[in-house]
């Protein structure tokens, strides 16, 4: 049963009160799309429930998303970000979830990814009639730069296509950790070369959301690969 009475007991500001209300929502959606995973607790069993790691999650997810994401879209917002990291895999396991995957740039590019092929679907249209707009663009080319940084810091002898071929197992973990974006690895050739990511992300998802500018900062930020 779901229980409100902490919004009037603890005089819950509106924020907080909808922060509250996001999580008993990530509770019962994470629990139905991942039902055998060991979740970490929610709420404290006693207490005030805003001390709580969750609580605190969902109510920045809800200071940084006012006005960009309805309160009747919140629910879709928490399915879209388990929905998919579901799909990404290390080995026979999936990365660590928890509320942390809620708030964030990678959380913002997963949501409109996930809205963009939600929308291509329920309006018969294809995936590249519906575009990332430039704020979108802009998170993932902060990804690449990120992804080059991170890359740069492995491969301290060079980062060149020899380093990727015997890394390929590495990268798909790294891809599932969050350090190498998917952005990455679809405009990689090295990657695509070398690796198999059919197990790790939906390609396809990731691939329709390239534009034309997200594609020439890739050239821009990896002039070597080919």
């Amino acid at each position: 049963m779901i229980d409100l009475s902490p919004i009037i007991n603890l005089k819950m500001s509106d924020l907080e009160a909808k922060a509250y209300k996001v999580a008993l929502l990530w509770m019962g959606i994470s629990h139905e799309v991942f039902p055998d995973y060991a979740h970490t607790k929610g709420f404290p069993k006693t207490g005030d429930p805003r001390k709580s790691m969750l609580f605190k999650y969902c109510y920045k997810l809800i200071r940084e998303t006012q006005g960009l994401v309805p309160d009747n879209e919140y629910s879709q917002y928490i399915r879209a970000q388990l929905d998919i990291l579901r799909a990404i895999r290390i080995g026979d396991c999936h990365p660590y979830i928890g509320p942390q995957i809620l708030v964030g740039d990678r959380a913002w590019i997963r949501w409109k990814v996930w809205k963009k092929k939600l929308k291509a679907i329920t309006e018969n249209s294809t995936l590249e009639d519906v575009g990332l707009d430039k704020t979108d663009e802009e998170k993932v080319v902060k990804e690449l730069v990120a992804t080059k940084k991170y890359l740069e810091g492995k491969f301290t002898s060079g980062y060149q296509e020899p380093q990727v071929m015997m890394a390929k197992t590495e990268i798909a973990r790294w891809v599932a950790l969050e350090k190498v974006s998917p952005f990455y690895v679809i405009l990689s050739p090295w990657t695509q070369r070398h690796c198999d990511f059919k197990n790790v992300f939906d390609e396809e998802l990731y691939r329709s959301s390239i534009t034309p500018n997200i594609r020439a900062k890739f050239t821009e930020l990896f002039p070597d690969e080919r």
